[in-house]
């Protein structure tokens, strides 16, 4: 499966592949087959049918309303941005463009409009939070973006350090990639000067999802279409997730992935050597279950009293080894010192 490519100091993009959102809709649908069951080729089919649609919804506004009046780069974050997707995703992106939002704002309002109803035809679920290019909030210019920044980090709320967490994990799928990284080179920079903000993200991710009773049982959903299920998401990736991140804020690295975040991170901190190891065990062990999963709300969850003994012991040793990480990771964060 061919790789997309962006552009990164020119103007061009590729055009389309295809004419409609339903022949990509067709390629996923085909395409899924013969990925489901390995991490890596499906992250890499995502990255496709996402680029793909966007391509597409670019010459739609173009024939619309003419050329896009700045360079820009469309960016995915969440799982897409870290490169974790399961068989179903939903949408979480936005627009970053060279040029003051009063002017260019609203054609990239626009594009995120048509990129959001294209990204839904094609099979992925708009975002319930509504973090999309089609949002004010997650479309500007770059010098609009830094302020949004700043603004976040003064507003010191729950809410918007959220923003900037979500943030930090964006990545580029197509256009000009070096406005993204102008933008999170800034958040960067003030983290690195700013040990309260450390502090106050390290604080941000504290909430866990519990993985293992008192009697060192794997703890199931107990009510609901997913009873006795168990929450792989929020109760095994998530602390491996939250633990890098937040390191990688601290140290000032760019790279949104779990897997290079840990492997760049591991020298610097004894702790996380072998988590990439796990956390990729622990990504092939959803994936294996893709062939059972019909909806978005599946992926996040696997039936593990089908697991065999050894796996399930398995299962319990990340839970208890991504817990363990996250309390060092937020206690070098809170800590203040880089």
């Amino acid at each position: 499966m061919e790789k997309i490519i962006y552009s990164e100091e020119e103007s061009f993009l590729p055009q389309p592949s295809f004419t409609t959102y339903e022949q990509i809709k067709q390629k996923r649908e085909k395409e899924t087959k013969e990925v489901t069951g390995n991490h890596e080729l499906l992250n890499k089919a995502h990255d496709v049918w996402v680029a793909e649609t966007v391509l597409l919804a670019i010459e739609k506004v173009k024939s619309e309303r003419g050329k896009a009046p700045a360079h820009f780069a469309f960016f995915v974050m969440g799982s897409g941005g870290r490169l974790e997707q399961s068989t179903f995703s939903d949408q979480d992106h936005g627009i970053v463009f060279q040029g003051e939002d009063k002017r260019c704002q609203e054609y990239f309002l626009k594009l995120g409009e048509e990129i959001r109803e294209g990204l839904a035809e094609v099979g992925y679920p708009r975002c319930d939070g509504n973090v999309m290019a089609s949002n004010p909030r997650w479309c500007h210019g770059v010098i609009e973006w830094k302020e949004q920044l700043d603004a976040w980090i003064q507003a010191n709320e729950w809410e918007t350090l959220r923003y900037l967490i979500t943030f930090s994990d964006a990545r580029t799928i197509a256009g000009k990639e070096s406005l993204l990284s102008e933008v999170k080179e800034h958040l960067l920079e003030r983290v690195k000067q700013e040990s309260e903000l450390r502090k106050r993200i390290g604080e941000n991710t504290s909430v866990l999802h519990k993985g293992i009773g008192i009697f060192g049982q794997v703890l199931t959903e107990e009510k609901g279409p997913y009873t006795g299920f168990f929450n792989v998401k929020e109760a095994a990736l998530f602390p491996y997730v939250h633990a890098a991140r937040m390191l990688a804020l601290k140290e000032g690295i760019e790279e949104p992935s779990t897997l290079r975040r840990l492997a760049l991170l591991k020298e610097k901190y004894p702790f996380l050597q072998e988590k990439e190891k796990s956390f990729s065990q622990l990504l092939e062990l959803r994936a294996s279950f893709s062939e059972k999963h019909h909806h978005y709300d599946d992926v996040h969850y696997i039936p593990v009293r089908s697991l065999p003994k050894g796996q399930k012991q398995q299962l319990k040793l990340w839970i208890k080894e991504g817990k363990e990480m996250l309390t060092e990771a937020k206690s070098n964060m809170e800590a203040g010192e880089r």
